[in-house]
């Protein structure tokens, strides 16, 4: 097994196949189903209206007020200053152009699904308090109709590049063409959607979809990253390079070691210091990211003080290894930290379109030879547990209680199949031994997330 994940919560779960496991998975996709549908055919979470926002959601209104002044989790009087060095992974890079399949490169630039990059920005901003919300980042609105057939972004004036460029329509176009012929292939698959280009004036921008059903499309491209048309060579955007990027986010590329670390510098002119969205964030003067080869040489550097926060992904090591001095004079502080976004998982899963994987008995069978409770509390010090379904730690309607008329109506043509104590016990996840337990398949997620603490500023 590898141990990938980090932020880890209290209890990750791992779905279950066949059986009772699969009847009760049911009854939670059915809840699932009473939850959302209903609101999706009379048109409740879809927007009221073609009108300007300065946020669009998924499903439902944003949470925010249009006069929110800060990110809930974001302090606005946070202090600026200091220096945060950290170590994303071990391994090296090559490169400083995240957007290319080509290379190994420093993805800070850009950012992850739920980070936000150091260099490039987007249109519209995630606000990590909601399920899929975005706010107005380079765009001050943006506008779609009830079907989301297309969106229009309308560019914050004041959004400048770090050059002092002004961010435009054309940008943004050329970003779109940019991305979907010579980028990543996800972003050719979503991009090449988009019927119809409009540059309705130098800072609004029309995307027309052509029919295509994908409402979530405004918001995939409202995270399109921005790159500057006058600083973009596309004759050779597809290969690697190490010359620092031109963007519009609040950090610069100030020095380059090459496969050895990258320093980021607080752009004093940044554009949009003083954006709601930005408020209390972004709060180092500096940022170095430095890059070990090996996971032992990364955490022995931990130990000597130089980078200041790690995640632990290696349960022995969560166990055993923090007994170095920093970590007991306090120097290093350990914290286990439970997030509220969904758990990612680790686990095996069967075909059970084939016929040795169809018969339930096997999968149960394959459950039991496999001793889970001995393996965690041998190997992993009790840092794991295993569930039942693929909904497991989800706050669906179906945990915690029995079946309800509604459930039992949509049920109706699948009751001679259901055995009636799934139908009357309040669901919840197996152990791994009781019976009907028919999970093949397993996921162990370490609670570790250690936080380190400089005698000069505190980091995270």
């Amino acid at each position: 097994m590898t141990f990938r994940e980090s932020n880890p919560a209290p209890h990750a779960r791992v779905p279950g196949h066949g059986g009772r496991a699969a009847l009760a998975a049911i009854r939670l996709a059915f809840a699932f189903f009473l939850a959302f549908v209903p609101a999706l055919l009379t048109g409740a979470l879809a927007p009221a209206a073609a009108a300007e926002s300065q946020a669009i959601a998924m499903h439902g209104a944003p949470a925010l007020p249009a006069d929110f002044t800060h990110l809930p989790y974001a302090n606005p009087d946070a202090p600026k200053g200091g220096r945060l060095v950290l170590s994303p992974r071990e391994g090296t890079f090559d490169s400083l152009n995240p957007l290319i399949v080509r290379g190994l490169a420093v993805q800070q630039l850009r950012g992850y699904a739920y980070e936000r990059g150091y260099v490039y920005e987007s249109l519209l901003v995630r606000n990590n308090d909601e399920p899929f919300t975005l706010y107005g980042l380079l765009a001050r609105s943006v506008e779609t109709d009830d079907a989301r057939s297309y969106v229009t972004f309308h560019i914050d004036p004041r959004a400048r590049f770090s050059d002092g460029h002004e961010v435009t329509a054309d940008d943004v176009v050329f970003s779109l063409e940019l991305l979907r012929d010579h980028g990543r292939p996800l972003h050719h698959q979503y991009y090449s959607k988009v019927a119809k280009t409009e540059v309705l004036d130098p800072l609004t921008v029309r995307f027309d979809f052509g029919g295509v059903a994908d409402r979530e499309l405004p918001m995939i491209l409202g995270l399109m990253p921005i790159l500057p048309r006058h600083a973009t060579d596309v004759s050779r955007f597809e290969e690697t390079t190490l010359a620092p990027p031109i963007g519009s986010g609040p950090y610069r590329v100030t020095a380059v070691k090459p496969g050895t670390s990258v320093t980021f510098t607080r752009n004093p002119d940044y554009w949009g210091r003083d954006l709601p969205v930005n408020r209390g964030l972004w709060n180092f003067d500096e940022i170095r990211l430095d890059y070990y080869r090996d996971a032992n040489g990364q955490f022995e550097a931990f130990k000597r003080g130089l980078y200041d926060f790690r995640t632990e992904p290696e349960p022995l090591r969560w166990h055993d290894g923090y007994d170095f001095p920093a970590a007991k004079s306090g120097e290093v502080i350990r914290e286990a930290i439970k997030i509220g976004t969904p758990q990612p998982s680790e686990f095996l899963v069967f075909n059970t379109r084939r016929p040795k994987f169809a018969d339930v008995r096997v999968r149960q069978a394959l459950l039991m030879l496999f001793d889970f409770e001995w393996i965690n509390r041998n190997y992993y010090f009790g840092l794991y547990s295993r569930s039942g379904g693929y909904f497991a730690g989800s706050e669906l309607s179906a945990y915690g209680r029995p079946a309800d008329d509604r459930e039992r109506e949509l049920l109706k043509p699948y009751l001679p199949h259901i055995p009636p104590d799934i139908l009357e016990a309040a669901i919840t996840s197996p152990s791994p031994t009781a019976r009907g337990a028919t999970a093949p398949s397993f996921a162990m997620r370490s609670r570790c997330c250690p936080r380190r603490a400089t005698r000069s500023t505190a980091r995270c």
